[in-house]
C-alpha cells in the first residue's frame, strides 16, 4: 500500500440539506481507485483553509459528483429548477482545485466535478437541461449507474480520444441535469453528446487537468475496460507526481 499514489476524493453529505450526515461519496470511487492500484482518501467538506492540508496528503484529486453548483459563482440567480446546492462545498473545492493545479498535481473532475472545474476557470452552466436545452436526450438515466445509456462523440485530436485508441464514439452512463453552457477559456471540448451537450473537457496545455460529465467510476467498478483504462491513466499520472516528491 505504501507505494500506491494517494488520491483524494471530495465528498458531500448523506442528505444534501443535513450537514450532520456525512461525509459521503459513492463506493464506486473507492472501488475504481483500489482496482487501479491507488489509495483513496475521502475529503469531507471543510473550511477553505483546509485545502493546503488536504493537498499535502494527496498525489492527485478526484472532484466527485453530487449536488448542483451555487449559481452565484457563475453570475446567475437560481432557476426554479435548480436542485439543492451547498455553497461551502463549492468554496472548498474551488480552493483545493486552484492549489492542486498550482502544485502540478493531477485533477479529474467527474460530473459535478467537471462543472466545478469549468466554473472555476470562468465558464458557466446550464442550470437545468430539461427546461433550458433544445431537444435534450435523457441525461438522468433510468437504468443502473454501472450501465451505459447514450453515446458520446470523441473529438479528433483530443488527449481523451488518444487514450481511447482514437475511437470516434463511446457509450457512457449519464446522471446529471446540469451541463456546461459557456466553456471556460483555456479549455477545449473532448467529447460531445448527440444533443450537443459537452461531455468531456481538457485543458489546452496542461495534460493533468481532465473533466468528464459521465461517471467512469461506476462503469470501471462494473468492469468496463475503457473506464478502467481512464482510471489507470489518472493513477499513473498521480504516481509520477508521487515519485518526484519522494
Amino acid at each position: 500500500m505504501g507505494d500506491r499514489p494517494v488520491i483524494g476524493v471530495t465528498a458531500s453529505f448523506v442528505k444534501k440539506t443535513d450537514f450532520s450526515l456525512g461525509p459521503y461519496t459513492h463506493r464506486d470511487y473507492v472501488t475504481a481507485l483500489l482496482n487501479a492500484d491507488a489509495l483513496p482518501v475521502i475529503l469531507p467538506i471543510a473550511p477553505e483553509e483546509t485545502a493546503d492540508a488536504y493537498l499535502s496528503l494527496c498525489d492527485g484529486i478526484i472532484f466527485s459528483g453530487g449536488g448542483d453548483v451555487d449559481p452565484r459563482f457563475f453570475g446567475e440567480s437560481p432557476s426554479l429548477y435548480l436542485d439543492t446546492f451547498i455553497t461551502e462545498r463549492d468554496r472548498i473545492e474551488f480552493a483545493l482545485m486552484k492549489k492542486a493545479v498550482a502544485a502540478g498535481k493531477p485533477i479529474l473532475g467527474i460530473c459535478r466535478g467537471m462543472q466545478v472545474l469549468n466554473v472555476m476557470y470562468g465558464g458557466t452552466l446550464v442550470q437545468d437541461l430539461p427546461t433550458e436545452w433544445k431537444n435534450p436526450l435523457q441525461h438522468d438515466q433510468k437504468v443502473p449507474r454501472k450501465k451505459a445509456s447514450h453515446s458520446v462523440r470523441l473529438l479528433s485530436g483530443s488527449r481523451l480520444s488518444a487514450l481511447f485508441d482514437d475511437k470516434e464514439s463511446l457509450y457512457v452512463n449519464s446522471l446529471h441535469h446540469q451541463a456546461i453552457k459557456k466553456l471556460a477559456a483555456g479549455f477545449r471540448s473532448a467529447a460531445v453528446a448527440p444533443d450537443g451537450v459537452i461531455e468531456a473537457i481538457e485543458h489546452e496545455t496542461n495534460d493533468r487537468i481532465l473533466g468528464v460529465q459521465w461517471h467512469p467510476e461506476s462503469m470501471a467498478s462494473g468492469g468496463d475496460p475503457m473506464m478502467c483504462r481512464l482510471f489507470r491513466h489518472f493513477v499513473n499520472q498521480c504516481g509520477r507526481v508521487k515519485e518526484k516528491m519522494v
